[in-house]
């Protein structure tokens, strides 16, 4: 038995009713959606263009992008799903909703507070954050700059809801101009030593390079790690195959993206190497020398101990989180079966939203395993 999945809709429908006025103006052509007047539940479910947000009061961020590269955004991307990646991979934040237009995508930020027109700081907050997501992005400056307006309707369009709901404004304060200080955008920063790129070092030096000039970014995407990698690349007297790059770069983005650049320190040895810290010896005699190698050696082998003491403990932590989680996913199970049970029983449509209220799981949750579960 295959649960209808439509509902989503219903979800976005609500969410919708609550961020809107109980009345706005809509149409099903553009130029014609700022004249008359609708119940926002008559519009949502009739009229193709809808008014988002009021001169009062902003609940949503929107965006438009028609054109990207030299041709549409939807010739680019291909779909809302190439769309999605890109923007996961350019800003990470991924949007409440992105629908598909005929030139490109509408997306949109659902904020857990309003941001009233009359608080000009707030304003003006609204305003730096929708300009520098839109420049990030891509987007058309004119319309993705508007705070309210004539969007098209998700629930009318090809569209694809998130759930992502209820952001705040600071949520987004690392795309203002402001809070990049440390942002780089040249190459410049990292000192390339061309008697490193030769043969049987190339792959292994382009890595250590490409890591060093990742560091420091408050943004980056690894098309942009790729583009480092191909201008260092042409400096090699044997360049590396050009298909070989992409890997690099998606392994450095990786590193980078879970803050574990060190410099692009390659580490070889034992990862417990200088790991003590201590100063250089110098200046000793051979008794010296040989009573500080030994206190050395004493100290090192006490903190292996101390590594291995923790690595237990973590290991036992963690087997009992899996067994914890083991336990959760099968009383989650139980209970959705028995909500599909009732509902067939009572000749109850089964829906995502209908076992939820049963079972009080969440949508996510019910989602999750409502396929593993044999109706």
């Amino acid at each position: 038995m295959t649960i209808d999945l439509t509902d989503d809709n219903d979800a976005l429908l609500m969410l919708l009713l609550r961020s809107l006025p109980t009345k706005i103006k809509a149409g099903n052509e553009k130029h014609l959606s700022n004249i008359r007047t609708y119940p926002t539940v008559v519009a949502l479910k009739t009229c193709k263009f809808i008014n988002f947000n009021s001169k009062y009061k902003i609940s949503m961020m929107i965006f438009d992008i028609d054109e990207f590269r030299d041709k549409t955004a939807l010739e680019y991307f291909k779909n809302i799903k190439g769309f999605l990646e890109y923007i996961i991979e350019k800003i990470g934040c991924e949007p409440t909703y992105v629908l598909e237009t005929q030139k490109g995508f509408h997306f949109a930020y659902h904020l857990k507070n309003h941001v009233f027109m009359h608080q000009p700081k707030a304003v003006t907050y609204l305003q730096n954050i929708k300009k520098a997501i839109g420049e990030i992005l891509g987007c058309d400056p004119i319309a993705s700059n508007r705070l309210n307006g004539v969007w098209r309707n998700p629930l009318l369009h090809t569209s694809y809801f998130s759930e992502q709901i209820n952001y705040k404004l600071a949520d987004f304060k690392i795309f203002l101009p402001s809070h990049q200080k440390n942002r780089r955008n040249t190459s410049t920063k990292v000192k390339i030593n061309e008697t490193q790129l030769t043969e049987g070092n190339r792959n292994a030096y382009l890595f250590e390079c490409a890591m060093r000039h990742a560091k420091g970014f408050l943004l980056l995407t690894t098309e942009e790690i790729l583009i480092f990698l191909e201008e260092t690349n042409r400096r090699c007297e044997v360049p590396l195959a050009s298909q070989e790059l992409p890997s690099i770069a998606r392994s450095v983005y990786k590193y980078w993206s879970q803050g574990k650049i060190r410099f692009g320190d390659i580490i070889k040895n034992n990862i417990n190497e200088g790991i003590m810290e201590f100063e250089k010896m110098a200046n000793l005699s051979f008794d010296e020398y040989q009573k500080e190698t030994k206190r050395r050696q004493r100290l090192s082998a006490l903190r292996t101990n101390e590594l291995k003491n923790k690595d237990n403990i973590d290991g036992q932590l963690a087997q009992a989180r899996e067994a914890s989680s083991i336990k959760r996913e099968a009383a989650a199970k139980r209970k959705i079966q028995k909500a599909i049970n009732f509902l067939n029983q009572e000749s109850i449509k089964v829906t995502i939203t209908s076992i939820s209220k049963i079972t009080e799981l969440d949508r996510k949750t019910v989602k999750k395993y409502y396929e593993n579960v044999s109706c």
